[in-house]
């Protein structure tokens, strides 16, 4: 007898289930896709995570080596300088031995400081190597360390020699002929740019702030006039108080335009190597309809009796316009050719004939500063150098209107100076798209000078908010 299995409750359920139907397929499918878009969209964010870790680090590689760089020069120069003051000094019978013993003493702990910071920098080697694409960001992170490290060591030595210098400084060069016209000359040069500021600050509801820089002006007037009459102690102070009413004049306009970069995200759009017409006159009107603000640098060979105009339209709608010198020449190349007066000199005199404002601040081309050039644009024309630690990368071969707003928010950090070019149909193209990205982010955009609260400088270097190289 062969035992048969009892089925029949199989049966009975098998035929008691429904077949799928053509709608339950559609679910499913639907399903699965909703599963494969969402699986896609994690990869797509972390992804664009990552290529925004990577940019970030990338930038601040190059901008922190080359911060370590202009900081390495400029303490150099400065101990230098004290080393030269000192033997003068000591040379004279009217020596103050407690002074000079300081100002030896603090240009030797900078010498120190300057060779334990290039020890640690020769470990990763310079920009070019050490901050070259397509590295992983952790080794560009690691880079970034080092050089931050350097260079913020060396900051202090800044303060802390031209402190050490100024007592012994204002009486050995007291009556020098030669440094007080030097001194004078570097007050006469910054004067246009903050008489420009006196003007469009007269009508502050805080009027004190306003008739403090009027006097400050006419104290640095007077002494500019005659400086032999006054002493180097004198023109010094006077130099100082200048500034300090400016800086002031600047943050009482931010608080009556509601602007406080100190507690609230803020970013600086900056545009080179306009003007160009059609271009620049697209990237002047998204501006404007967005009710947004941006920094412009001109090249002086640009400027003619077409593209002045929107220069003169760009600071009517309160944006400034900064030199971009006359023919886009690196800073180095012009030193070492002597070519300071027409790309410096002369550039600056056309922006502001044409733009109606004395310029104030200077963007090096291709972003390369040195200790000369730095020295001659404090001296001689009363300018601080504007960088960047955001670079759109709008000047690259096969840069789209797409590639240069994804760089843009990849990078961009509160404080940041974002680095474009209104010569770019690309670059006019992803403008409103760059505006409503960094709205959605909750930054405001400002100029350069909102961006940092103050007046800028002569001499100093302005990488970001938060990244300013003293003189």
């Amino acid at each position: 007898m062969v035992l048969q299995r009892d089925t029949s409750h199989v049966s009975a359920t098998a035929a008691t289930r429904k077949p799928h139907t053509p709608r339950q397929g559609v679910r499913l499918a639907i399903a699965a896709a909703l599963v494969v878009a969402l699986s896609s969209s994690v990869f797509l964010l972390a992804g664009l995570a990552a290529y925004a870790w990577y940019r970030r680090a990338l930038a601040d590689c190059v901008e922190w080596g080359n911060t370590y760089r202009l900081m390495d020069e400029h303490v150099a120069a400065l101990s230098n300088q004290a080393t030269v003051i000192a033997n003068r000094v000591s040379q004279t019978k009217d020596v103050d031995r407690k002074s000079l013993d300081k100002l030896d003493a603090t240009a030797a702990q900078a010498s120190a400081q300057r060779r334990q910071a290039t020890a640690s920098v020769q470990t990763v080697g310079d920009v070019p190597s050490a901050c070259r694409a397509k590295q992983s960001p952790l080794a560009l992170r690691s880079h970034v360390n080092v050089y931050r490290d350097a260079a913020l060591a060396l900051k202090p030595w800044v303060g802390r020699l031209r402190k050490s210098e100024h007592p012994v400084a204002v009486r050995v060069l007291a009556q020098d002929s030669q440094t007080l016209d030097e001194t004078a000359g570097r007050i006469r040069a910054a004067l246009p740019g903050v008489r420009e500021l006196a003007r469009e600050t007269t009508g502050l509801h805080d009027h004190r702030v306003s008739r403090e820089l009027h006097k400050a002006i006419e104290a640095a007037q007077s002494v500019t006039d005659k400086p032999n009459q006054a002493s180097y102690g004198t023109l010094l102070d006077t130099e100082r108080q200048l500034f300090a009413r400016a800086d002031a004049a600047v943050r009482a306009r931010n608080i009556e335009r509601g602007i406080d970069c100190g507690r609230t995200a803020c970013v600086a759009l900056t545009f080179d190597d306009g003007p160009r017409a059609g271009t620049s006159q697209q990237v002047t009107a998204a501006l404007r309809r967005a009710g947004d603000q941006a920094t412009f640098f001109a090249i002086g060979g640009a400027v003619d009796d077409v593209t002045q105009t929107m220069l003169r339209n760009d600071t009517r709608y309160g944006m400034p316009v900064g030199s971009h010198t006359m023919s886009h020449m690196d800073l180095p190349m012009i030193m070492r050719s002597g070519a300071e007066h027409r790309e410096f000199d002369e550039a600056s005199a056309r922006i502001a004939q044409a733009s109606g404002r004395p310029v104030t601040l200077l963007r090096p081309p291709h972003g390369v500063a040195d200790e000369a050039s730095r020295q001659y644009l404090a001296d001689q024309l009363g300018v601080g150098i504007a960088l960047y630690d955001v670079d759109s990368y709008d000047w690259a071969v096969g840069a789209t209107a797409r590639s240069v707003q994804w760089k843009v928010t990849a990078q961009v950090r509160s404080g940041s100076i974002i680095l474009m070019h209104d010569i770019h149909s690309h670059t006019a193209a992803a403008l409103p798209h760059i505006l409503d990205a960094l709205r959605a982010k909750g930054y405001r955009t400002v100029t350069i000078t909102e961006l940092i609260d103050r007046y800028p400088r002569p001499g100093y270097v302005y990488y970001s908010r938060d990244n300013i190289i003293p003189w």
